[in-house]
């Protein structure tokens, strides 16, 4: 994996994410690592006072923007000595909105993958990013995989990729995660969730299919009956204590909703397990 882009917004979410890609660092070829801050203001946050009624002067803003470099310089020096020694790690300040600085970031530097942290369930969570999370996830054009604010880094022994047995073909886009045969091995768990309205089970086709696409994976498949897909998904991966999850793209990836119209109510539920979506 060449590069990797985490966005920063100074919370301990945003912190949280910043220590898992550090330690991740250590178990994956990275050759570089950008921590993205966007220092957007609004109009309207420039021309309307603030809760305390105080209206902010263009001397406040550049003043704050200013703090805002600083603090991201300081914690780049903190995070370089948290990486892997190899590892070149590049701060980067945008004036844009964080989407769009997002996207124009990996539209210039060409990350391979984007880590965002994520409060899940908390509301309490202070971070903007976290509140982003969905909105990133979607329009993305790169991998994102998401940290639940209190998941602590651990090295992946096994991942659980829940694939509908109809679009077993999907799995061809793991051999396209860099580095992927290093850090999602040694064992992935291949999961088909059998709601109400859809049975189905593996048969000969699909255990054909599977040996050929998952050749250089040691893998097991497994069939779980359950109402609820994503309930579903997240008892099977605490039940067998996997340290990823896996979102693959297309319309029978289970994790369809995942990353459209019921993201957040799946987001909100999972708060034990990061979650590498695909693209």
């Amino acid at each position: 994996m060449k590069t990797i882009l985490v966005p920063v917004d100074f919370s301990e979410t945003s912190a949280n994410a910043l220590q898992y890609a550090a330690d991740f660092s250590k178990d994956i070829d990275v050759d570089r690592i950008i921590l993205l801050k966007s220092v957007y203001l609004s109009m309207y946050a420039q021309l309307l006072p603030s809760a305390d009624f105080v209206q902010l002067s263009s001397v406040d803003i550049s003043s704050a923007r200013r703090e805002a470099k600083e603090q991201l310089k300081e914690i780049g020096h903190q995070f370089i000595r948290d990486c892997d020694d190899c590892v070149k790690v590049e701060t980067a300040i945008s004036e844009l909105p964080l989407l769009r600085a997002i996207h124009q970031v990996i539209e210039e530097q060409k990350p391979n993958l984007l880590i965002a942290g994520s409060g899940g369930s908390s509301f309490m969570d202070d971070s903007y990013i976290g509140g982003q999370v969905v909105a990133i996830a979607k329009t993305s054009a790169i991998p994102v995989l998401i940290i639940p604010s209190k998941v602590k880094y651990q090295t992946v022994k096994k991942a659980l990729v829940p694939c509908d047995f109809a679009a077993i073909d999907r799995l061809g886009v793991l051999d396209k995660i860099p580095g992927s045969k290093k850090w999602i091995n040694p064992e992935l768990l291949v999961l088909n969730i059998a709601t109400s309205q859809k049975h189905q089970t593996e048969n000969d086709g699909h255990t054909t299919a599977l040996k050929d696409l998952l050749d250089n994976y040691k893998y097991k498949t497994y069939c779980e009956e359950c109402d609820s897909t994503v309930k579903g998904i997240l008892t099977f991966a605490q039940k067998y204590d996997v340290q990823l999850i896996i979102a693959l793209p297309g319309k029978y990836s289970f994790f369809y909703s995942f990353t459209h119209t019921s993201i957040t109510d799946a987001l909100t539920q999972n708060t034990t397990h990061p979650v590498l979506i695909l693209k």
